[in-house]
């Protein structure tokens, strides 16, 4: 058993944001089984799926499907913790265009939020947030929260604006 606490089945599930501030983000690479599955037990308060550097462009609908299986599955290993970790994804920067890509395979049931890499501008997470919204709403699930991660000196001249851009980001 994984060396967090846990629920016996049938016990109610913890209230998600009982942690408050995560101290730890672990990122697993998308298109790798093993790693996938091991994720699940490590100790890290966001568990976070990656799309984005560690998966070879040539492997990226592989990842896509593979993350997507994961959540699906991971969802009934990870219900047992106390504690349980949230389950994120590092999706393909704005300016890659596989952004909607991304987002149409794995925002389901079973994800907490979306990692953005290469942020440069606001304008860029209000077309993910809307992108969101609408497969919040087809597939009747809501609360997806974001990480827009500022990697340039552009992103970082516009970080007010992008940090202030959408109520999802935490």
């Amino acid at each position: 058993m994984p060396s967090k606490l846990w629920f016996e089945k049938g016990d109610i599930r913890k209230n998600r944001f009982i942690r408050g501030l995560s101290r730890s983000l672990i990122f697993v690479p998308g298109n790798n089984p093993r790693l996938l599955e091991s994720a699940t037990h490590s100790d890290a308060d966001i568990i976070c799926y990656d799309l984005e550097d560690s998966v070879p462009n040539k492997e990226k609908q592989k990842a896509r499907a593979l993350i997507k299986k994961q959540l699906r599955d991971g969802e009934s290993i990870l219900r047992y913790y106390l504690l349980e970790p949230d389950i994120f994804v590092r999706i393909n920067s704005p300016e890659s265009g596989m952004v909607e890509a991304d987002l149409k395979e794995i925002v389901q049931d079973g994800i907490d939020g979306i990692v953005i890499p290469k942020v440069n501008s606001a304008k860029e997470i209000k077309k993910i947030e809307k992108i969101i919204s609408t497969l919040e709403k087809k597939r009747k699930i809501k609360g997806i929260r974001l990480i827009p991660s500022i990697e340039s000196s552009l992103g970082v001249m516009n970080c007010y604006e992008i940090a202030s851009s959408s109520k999802r980001i935490v």
